[in-house]
């Protein structure tokens, strides 16, 4: 009996343990929220540049993708697609986003938070002001990361 509890104890301290509550390993989190920061940069570029191809470039290539954009929802990026070639994408620098930030969510996924000026003449100081403010879920895939959930709302502050 006490040979097969040493076994048992020998067994059970030389076999791996996966531990609850900590990330498989894979690229740490401050690797991921560069890689994130990175695509962001690209699509909000494009975004403001009125790159077209490079912007939807930038969403994930599912039905499943979801894009909620002042009053209008679009489900999938073919149905986003015929949107955006519809339309014009809004003037802008990159240098409008403020407030970005972004966090991993593992090795797989990052949420990006961020604010932008709304286009056109900013109103006089202590004036209420227009914002884009926006959140965009990242996830990694076989093509890079990209956008899976977005979702953007025009908000009214007060000018400082």
């Amino acid at each position: 009996m006490r040979v097969s509890l040493v076994l048992v104890g020998l067994l059970l301290i030389s076999h791996p343990v996966v531990s609850i509550g900590h990330a498989p390993a894979g690229p740490d989190a401050g690797t991921v929220e560069n890689e994130v920061r990175k695509a962001f940069d690209i699509w909000s570029t494009a975004l403001t540049s009125g790159d077209k191809k490079t912007y939807l470039d930038a969403f994930w290539d599912s039905p499943r993708l979801v894009i909620r954009v002042a009053d209008g929802e679009w489900r999938g990026l073919d149905t986003y697609r015929k949107r955006i070639e519809a339309a014009q994408l809004p003037p802008g620098n990159p240098i409008d986003y403020r407030n970005i930030q972004v966090v991993a969510l593992g090795d797989q996924g990052a949420v990006v938070t961020y604010e932008r000026r709304a286009p056109g003449p900013q109103a006089p100081t202590g004036q209420a002001q227009t914002l884009f403010r926006g959140t965009a879920v990242f996830i990694k895939t076989n093509a890079g990361w990209k956008i899976a959930a977005w979702q953007a709302a025009a908000v009214t502050v007060k000018g400082s």
